[in-house]
């Protein structure tokens, strides 16, 4: 009677053994995750840019024999920005050269100069024009969609609105005939002061 007692307590004991020992199973093998898809890691394609001139900052001047003043009309530096799902500020200055290389264009890789009010009042202060004058600031905004791909993932589309370059300027709001020539800026004529 002892003997088939003793058979299931070897046997137990042999799958106890089988359990416990032999070689551990292999870990899972993790590949490391992919880097961000960013304009740095990827292929950036553009569309074709489109380009509109935009005045960011006016100054005026009056001057007659009795009187100097001064009315600063537009002050609005441009920022850059991109759009898109899965985009990031931190893209622009990449994008901005990606695309000025492309184009053979500066483009701004931040925010335009913030100072220009005090140069376009250095610009007219030494015209002794009488009548209003005004100095101005201009710029070219430039945007452009744009694709990065990073296989396999799938491509990242988003919109560059940068800008090109800085230009000034100054006229004479007295003289009629310069209305008729074309002008960088058309809509700087708006500003002449009617008063």
């Amino acid at each position: 009677m002892r003997a088939p007692f003793r058979r299931v307590a070897a046997f137990a004991a042999l799958l106890a053994l089988t359990a416990c020992g032999g070689s551990p199973a292999p870990a899972p093998t993790t590949s490391p995750p992919p880097p961000p898809c960013t304009p740095d890691t990827g292929a950036v394609d553009w569309d074709e840019p489109s380009s509109t001139p935009a005045l960011l900052h006016v100054v005026a001047r009056y001057r007659d024999d009795t009187r100097t003043t001064w009315r600063d009309l537009l002050d609005r530096p441009f920022t850059p920005e991109v759009t898109g799902d899965g985009t990031d500020r931190s893209w622009i200055p990449t994008l901005a050269r990606s695309l000025g290389e492309l184009r053979n264009q500066s483009l701004g890789p931040d925010t335009s100069p913030q100072d220009e009010l005090t140069q376009l009042h250095t610009m007219l202060e030494n015209s002794t024009q009488h009548g209003w004058l005004l100095a101005y600031t201009g710029t070219t905004l430039v945007e452009a969609a744009f694709r990065v791909t990073c296989a396999p993932s799938t491509p990242i589309t988003g919109t560059l609105t940068t800008w090109n370059s800085m230009d000034s300027g100054f006229l004479a709001c007295a003289d009629a005939t310069a209305r008729d020539t074309p002008a960088a800026y058309p809509d700087v004529w708006d500003y002449c002061p009617t008063d």
